[in-house]
Formats: C-alpha cells, sequence, structure tokens
C-alpha cells in the first residue's frame, strides 16, 4: 500500500465530495494526524535522522569509549534471582550461579570482562540481609556477598543485574 493521499480529483468540478474529501486528508496529513504509522516508509533512513536520540530509546548501540564519565552508554546484559540456597533463576543462557560459602555467591557469565568494564548491582530479598559487596575482578566472575546488618556474611535470596 503506498502512503500518503491520493492524487487531487481533477476530473470532478470544484466543490464536490470528491475534492472535499481530498481537503480533508490533506489537511490532515499536514496537521500531522490521519497518517497511519504503518503508512510511513523508513528504508534507507538512519539514526542520525532522527532529532532527538535519547539513549535508553534506542537499540544496538555500543556501549562506550570507556574513559571518563561523558558520552558512555552502557546496558544491561544480564540479570537473575538467586534464592537463599544458591540455586538461581532467569539467568542468561549459559551463565551460572554457586553459593561458595555461607553468604557467597558466584555468578560465572560469559561476557569475559573485569571492572571497570563491567558493572553489577545486586538487591537482597530477603529481610534484614544486604547484599555488602560485588566482587567483579576476575574475568567470567561476579562475587556476591551478602551480610547481616552486624556485617556478618549470612545467606538470603537477592536479585542482580550485570551490565557492561
Amino acid at each position: 500500500m503506498s502512503a500518503g493521499i491520493p492524487p487531487p480529483p481533477i476530473n470532478s468540478p470544484q466543490g464536490s465530495y470528491y475534492w472535499i474529501e481530498w481537503y480533508i486528508q490533506l489537511t490532515n496529513i499536514l496537521n500531522g494526524t490521519g497518517y497511519p504509522w504503518t503508512s510511513l516508509n523508513f528504508n534507507g533512513s538512519n539514526l542520525t535522522d532522527i532529532k532527538t536520540r535519547n539513549h535508553n530509546d534506542l537499540l544496538n548501540m555500543q556501549g562506550g569509549s570507556g574513559v571518563g564519565v561523558n558520552g558512555l552508554r552502557y546496558h544491561m546484559t544480564g540479570r537473575g534471582y538467586v534464592d537463599i540456597t544458591g540455586v538461581g533463576t532467569g539467568l542468561p543462557s549459559g551463565w551460572t550461579v554457586v553459593r561458595t560459602s555461607a553468604g557467597v555467591f558466584t555468578v560465572t557469565h560469559n561476557l569475559n570482562l573485569v571492572a571497570p568494564n563491567i558493572g553489577a548491582i545486586g538487591t537482597s530479598a530477603t529481610a534484614g540481609i544486604l547484599v555488602q559487596s560485588v566482587n567483579l575482578t576476575s574475568a567470567n566472575t561476579a562475587v556476591f556477598t551478602l551480610t547481616n546488618p552486624a556485617g556478618t556474611a549470612t545467606d538470603g535470596a537477592f536479585t542482580f543485574l550485570i551490565s557492561t
């Protein structure tokens, strides 16, 4: 289906229904109404054609230069939920989680990155338990340490996300 309105009805008399309908369609298009989104043709377009390009609204942008704060664009790479026994759910394909000791859980991923090129955050899902720290210094691992408010390593359930 072609986009836009049909050619003007030049074989119809001025003021006829056909001209009035054509003017209404033209007015709607010029006012930004009555033009269905599905009629737009984006062949040959590029993101740079869009005046406002908010990163969070876009897909497939690289993760940033890794230098400084300005201009970096980070993406969530993986997330998951770990129960109090260390069983992970919702993990990306190839990722695993293991409870290595009381309150210490190691998530193994396949990103082959260490800090500062990777980030992670965890949030406790168990009352009275905190995600005290996340260690990202070993390639392909994120070690989450959970404690009670006194700072003693304690098992608990938590959710996490890892970004690159």
